[in-house]
């Protein structure tokens, strides 16, 4: 059964305007007609108007679905990226329009992430701290790309900015605690789970990263802490059991 990439009804009309790869049956008219009534004005064809220049919006919540339909894995590879082409147009698109729109830029930046493009990837969030420097999710985004890349150091030092403009996101607060304990920075992150979590669940936080990293004893006697904290802690208990007494 072949994957359907037809858009909803009336989101092709609305979107009409990006000239992207597949939208020249979008831009068919009607014949005119054979005559023209008596007393009726003359209009000019529509074939003959000028063409109107597509707002950023319109190709930005093209690329969102065409992007949106992309990341689904049941499509060939072909398709998802064909899709992923028309995504890339159309944000760039936009960006013509409106060099320093942080929803294209962002968008962008996420389709190349979606590619595995990093190179791009990075240098488009770049773009957009740089255009929007007051913005905590943008630097969220960079910070957590480099912690993909396993670049802590780098990592760090953009969710760190992303903390200090929303210090109240626990999003941000929980990936920049995991963060830092990644980078063996135990004591750091132990503070910043405390800023949102019960003293037991933040020590069972970093517990868990340590177990991860391979630093089992100090786990251990973390975990002890937590439990005497909270003995019923399941989750404590459990990977406690995991590492041995």
């Amino acid at each position: 059964m072949k994957a359907k990439l037809l858009l909803v009804p009336g989101l092709a009309g609305f979107l009409m305007g990006c000239t992207l790869t597949g939208t020249d049956s979008l831009n068919k008219v009607a014949p005119a007609p054979a005559s023209i009534p008596e007393n009726k004005p003359i209009t000019k064809k529509e074939e003959n108007l000028p063409i109107k220049a597509p707002k950023a919006a319109t190709c930005i919540a093209f690329a969102d679905f065409r992007a949106q339909e992309a990341a689904s894995k049941d499509r060939p590879a072909l398709q998802r990226q064909q899709l992923q082409e028309d995504a890339r147009k159309a944000y760039q698109q936009a960006l013509e329009i409106e060099r320093d729109n942080l929803q294209a830029l962002v968008g962008l930046a996420r389709l190349y992430v979606q590619m595995e493009d990093f190179q791009h990837a990075q240098s488009t969030y770049e773009l957009a701290a740089k255009m929007h420097p007051k913005k905590g999710g943008v630097w969220f985004e960079l910070g957590m790309l480099h912690a993909r890349k396993k670049d802590w150091k780098q990592s760090l030092e953009y969710l760190t900015k992303a903390v200090e403009l929303e210090p109240e996101n626990r999003q941000f607060l929980n990936n920049y605690g995991f963060t830092l304990a990644r980078s063996g920075n135990f004591e750091e992150s132990l503070k910043v789970f405390l800023r949102t979590n019960e003293p037991s669940k933040a020590r069972y936080q970093v517990a868990r990263m340590m177990n991860h990293v391979g630093r089992n004893d100090e786990a251990r006697e973390l975990l002890t802490k937590a439990l005497a904290e909270k003995p019923d802690y399941p989750e404590a208990i459990e990977l406690l059991s995991a590492l041995g007494k």
